[in-house]
């Protein structure tokens, strides 16, 4: 294997910050994308468009014969060289520049800038020889076959390039790791086609998007007039949004179409993964699970528990599924947001805490914390002054904003906390007599966007050779 996986994935880094340092000499206090975050595009364009792991894909989807695979990969090895000179060389362009910045400052940010637009175009030509040579290497019958290989590399290299919460949601990924039975792979496979397709043409579509605005948000830096990169960062957060409501429709499509404990199983899997923070185990998980440990928990103790937790399962499940739409509808405000917090900071202009979030999510947030926080009281209120002194704090108290809140005060006139039902907290639970569905409750452990590798291949169907 060639030296340097580690020089090549630290590229991109490498290259911002040298970036950001040389900007940095001239007295700007942020890297040059800080107004719009990495919807600039200045990362992505030091970020490959194929790496020798693609080998597998050209493989399973273009059925590649046994002599064509050294040439392949020898033009795989010459594009990851090519890749890593012109980088390289990009880097040294942008290190001889601080004295032509310091010698026109007013300009500065545009003499940054001039080697990363100059690479890009380079980058693309790039990309357009190794695809030309590739094609001449394969057969009529490979070459009905590329559309497919080309849904399969977007999904690849595009489904990772998600910004807003859920868009990175890979709902292959999880299926494969359920082990399906093949009846029930069968029965949503049709939904998976056109999941497939529809996804296909939205990260398309947004890739478009960002081809097109990037260029208007790097003059709005150039230009230092932010306020005009507004409206592209619009566009492109609109476009991200689509692919949001692409994974949401499938969600729903494909869970009706398995079993109910299956289908419930694959709606919460990956819903956990695309809002990690939604469904982590939060302080009122931890604290049923810790009064349930208490070796001196009375019968009545246990039943007033399971009352109040099937009453908190039914508000959290709600509260889950309000939080989740308040994301979809309202996640594409957050870029803007967050690019007119940073025009703020640069302005010197004073900036309230949680500027940079929708309201509608953080107003669903503060409704959650209060939530927990009944619940918690209610829970607190069974246990005996001893059984208060066994609870940790770190799941007594509730912590906003980063900071832990004092301790927790029992309603007037409780007189007996031991005994069972006697907390003050009403439930939101519209009918507490009945368990949530699964969609919504609660897990055990978060999953992350990087979960286990799938179990099973993500091979074409055999009866795509029309590339359809």
């Amino acid at each position: 294997m060639r030296q340097g996986t580690r020089e090549r994935r630290s590229t991109p880094g490498r290259l911002s910050a040298l970036l950001a340092l040389t900007l940095g000499l001239l007295g700007f206090t942020a890297p040059a994308s800080a107004q719009f975050g990495t919807q600039a595009g200045f990362a992505e364009a030091f970020q490959k468009d194929f790496l020798r792991r693609d080998m597998q894909l050209f493989m399973d989807y273009l059925r590649l014969e046994d002599w064509q695979r050294p040439i392949i990969e020898v033009l795989l090895d010459d594009y990851q060289d090519d890749f890593d000179g012109g980088t390289e060389a990009c880097k040294d362009r942008m290190s001889g520049l601080k004295d032509e910045m310091l010698a026109d400052p007013e300009n500065a940010m545009e003499i940054a800038l001039r080697p990363i637009k100059e690479w890009e175009l380079e980058k693309k030509r790039m990309r357009d020889d190794f695809i030309a040579n590739l094609r001449t290497q394969l057969s009529p019958l490979q070459m009905q076959r590329w559309p497919s290989l080309e849904r399969a590399m977007r999904r690849e290299k595009e489904l990772p390039l998600g910004e807003l919460p859920g868009e990175k949601m890979n709902l292959f990924a999880v299926l494969h790791g359920m082990e399906l039975k093949p009846t029930d792979v069968q029965q949503i496979d049709p939904a998976l086609l056109t999941y497939e397709t529809r996804l296909d043409n939205a990260l398309d579509n947004r890739r478009k998007q960002m081809e097109k605005h990037q260029p208007e948000l790097q003059n709005a830096m150039v230009s230092r007039n932010y306020q005009e990169g507004l409206p592209p960062l619009r566009k492109i957060a609109a476009a991200r949004s689509a692919v949001i409501d692409v994974h949401f429709i499938a969600i729903d499509e494909i869970s009706s179409l398995l079993p109910v404990a299956i289908g419930d199983e694959f709606r919460l899997a990956i819903l956990t993964r695309g809002y990690p923070d939604i469904f982590k185990p939060n302080s009122v998980d931890r604290l049923i699970k810790h009064v349930r440990s208490l070796p001196d928990l009375t019968q009545e103790q246990s039943a007033g528990l399971d009352q109040i937790e099937l009453e908190y399962l039914t508000s959290l499940a709600e509260s889950n599924e309000r939080l989740l739409q308040a994301y979809r509808i309202n996640a594409k405000e957050i870029p803007i947001l967050e690019a007119k917090q940073s025009i703020a900071r640069r302005n010197k202009e004073e900036i309230e805490r949680g500027e940079n979030v929708p309201s509608a999510i953080t107003d669903e947030k503060t409704l959650r914390a209060d939530m927990f926080e009944e619940y918690r009281n209610r829970i607190l209120d069974l246990l005996t002054e001893e059984q208060n002194m066994q609870t940790p704090a770190s799941i007594k108290f509730d912590r906003r904003g980063g900071r832990q809140r004092g301790n927790i005060e029992r309603p007037a006139g409780l007189t007996n906390p031991n005994a069972p039902g006697r907390g003050n907290g009403r439930s939101r639970a519209s009918n507490p007599d009945k368990m949530p569905p699964p969609k919504g409750g609660k897990v055990d452990s978060g999953l992350s966007d990087s979960g286990p590798p799938p179990k099973i291949d993500d091979s074409p169907p055999k009866n795509t050779g029309g590339g359809g």
